[in-house]
This record gives C-alpha cells, structure tokens and sequence, in this order.
C-alpha cells in the first residue's frame, strides 16, 4: 500500500486557509455590514427611530465558522414594512375606547438588512484570499 503523494503540503495549506484566511476574512465582513447597515438605516433625525436601531447595530461575533451583526428588532419592521393598522388599546392602560381614532399609516419596505451582507460580500471577496493563502503556504 502506498501513501499519499503530497499529504503534508495539503495539510500546510488547508491549516493557513483556517488560521490566516477564514477569521479574517469573516471579521472584515462583519465589520463592513455593520457599517454599511448603519448607513442605510435612519439616524437620530429621523421622527420614529430615535437613534434605537441606528446605534444598535453592531458585530455580536466573527469566528472562523461564521460571523453574526446583530441589532434592535424593529429592525425587521424597517426592513420588510410595516401595513397599516388600527391601534388596537391595550388592557394595562386606562383608555376609554376600544380603538384609537387614528391608526398607523405603515410605511413601505426599506431592504436594508440583504444589502448590507451583498455589499459586504461585494467589497471583501474571500475567493483572492483563500487563493494567496493556499499559494503561500506551499
């Protein structure tokens, strides 16, 4: 039986794609859809948001295995839109009507949560690194 031709070579080079490509390539993405998320969602000038979602987007984790940006869950709400409603009174509050008189408009979807992992993707290729490491290990 003969072994393999090459084995040490493949696990040099599989061993720099884990240690020098993977969790740098996943915190370079993280951090660019944070900041690319950040500046497709309202800031504080805008009358409903109050800064919540904005200023709460943020990288949770960036591991070799995946990488997470995490935010405020009226995010989805932004992200998929909202239809209109009546304001329905809520039984922990005193208010003397069954509906308010006004309902919520809604508004359309503003996609920003898809966009942001595109474009992060977009602008750090992982392909050119994994490519490098792979050479440079040999």
């Amino acid at each position: 039986m003969s072994a393999l031709k090459g084995a040490d070579d493949l696990g040099k080079r599989l061993k720099a794609l884990r240690k020098d490509v993977f969790k740098p390539a996943v915190r370079l993405w993280a951090d660019a859809a944070t900041g690319i998320a950040r500046a497709d969602v309202p800031d504080r000038n805008t009358r409903w948001s109050k800064g919540r979602l904005h200023d709460s987007i943020r990288r949770k984790t960036a591991t070799q295995y995946k990488g997470v940006v995490v935010g405020h869950f009226t995010g989805y709400f932004v992200d998929a839109g909202v239809r209109p409603h009546s304001l329905q009174r809520r039984k922990s509050r005193t208010i003397f009507s069954s509906q308010a008189r006004k309902g919520h408009p809604g508004y359309p979807a503003r996609p920003w949560r898809g966009h942001a992992t595109h474009e992060a993707l977009r602008r750090h290729p992982v392909l050119d690194q994994c490519i490098a490491a792979w050479n440079k290990a040999a």
